[in-house]
């Protein structure tokens, strides 16, 4: 940070991950901008801030040129209004906004180190229950001492990740993120060019919601083999509807967020 003032930089943080995980503070950390998501913060989805100096944000350049973003508009010219309006033109996401202030709260209102205490020990019971399975590896990006968040990368040997979410999901009804999770190059630095499983605790993940992820993690080799789930769409399990024919206005439904199950596709030069 001192660096980059010295130099007369701004610094950004991108504290999606971080937020619903520790407590940030800008003066703290010297950051001039922090910028998190709703959804991570158990909010409802499309609701993100961003927080920074009120000056810079008064003289930025609007996010957003529309309704309630200016205070006058002439032919010549137009005065814009001062943040955050400045930067929210049109009709804002009310619900959203309000939403997203009262799971800030939740969180805020935890005491001090509480979740800390609560995740990292949810965090090295699923290290320790995966790193005891054969064929499962725990990836990591610093030693095993630096500080973590409740968050968890793993891959299975020899099955593909999205095929380990499917299964994890179909099977067991348990939610993880599967891919290069928007850090391609960092993946391909750790050797993971094909992806990996991210497992995620929060505030509300409990001993036996951690204790049943390893034990599924556990079980494809004995149950049914994974490649079985390829064929399916939507659920990737059991699914009574039909689904829309291709060539007839539909298209063939993919499972949300599968992203080593599809096809890449690559754009003509």
């Amino acid at each position: 940070m001192r660096l980059a003032h010295r130099h007369g930089a701004r610094v950004v943080v991108d504290a999606a991950q971080l937020a619903p995980h520790r407590r940030i503070s800008l003066t703290e950390s010297g950051a001039d901008y922090v910028a998190f998501s709703g959804h991570r913060l158990y909010a409802p989805y499309g609701a993100g801030a961003l927080v920074g100096r009120r000056d810079w944000l008064d003289r930025g350049t609007p996010h957003l040129a529309g309704g309630g973003a200016v205070v006058q508009v002439d032919v010549e010219q137009t005065q814009w209004a001062c943040a955050p309006a400045r930067h929210e033109g049109g009709t804002p996401n009310v619900l959203g906004a309000v939403a997203l202030a009262a799971a800030c709260e939740a969180l805020g209102a935890l005491p001090e180190a509480a979740l800390e205490v609560h995740e990292a020990a949810l965090r090295e019971r699923l290290v320790h229950g995966l790193t005891a399975l054969d064929g499962v590896e725990v990836h990591r990006v610093f030693a095993d001492d630096a500080p973590s968040i409740g968050v968890v990368t793993f891959t299975v040997d020899g099955v593909d990740a999205g095929l380990v979410a499917a299964y994890l999901s179909a099977e067991h009804g348990i939610g993880v993120r599967d891919g290069r999770f928007c850090a391609h190059p960092l993946l391909a630095h750790l050797g993971l060019d094909a992806g990996a499983v991210r497992a995620s605790v929060g505030v509300g993940s409990r001993t036996e919601d951690v204790d049943r992820l390893v034990a599924a993690v556990a079980e494809p080799g004995r149950a049914r083999p994974l490649v079985d789930l390829r064929p399916h769409r939507g659920s990737l399990g059991a699914e009574p509807r039909p689904a829309p024919a291709a060539g007839l206005g539909g298209r063939q439904r993919r499972p949300r967020g599968r992203e080593s199950l599809r096809e890449p596709r690559v754009c003509p030069p």
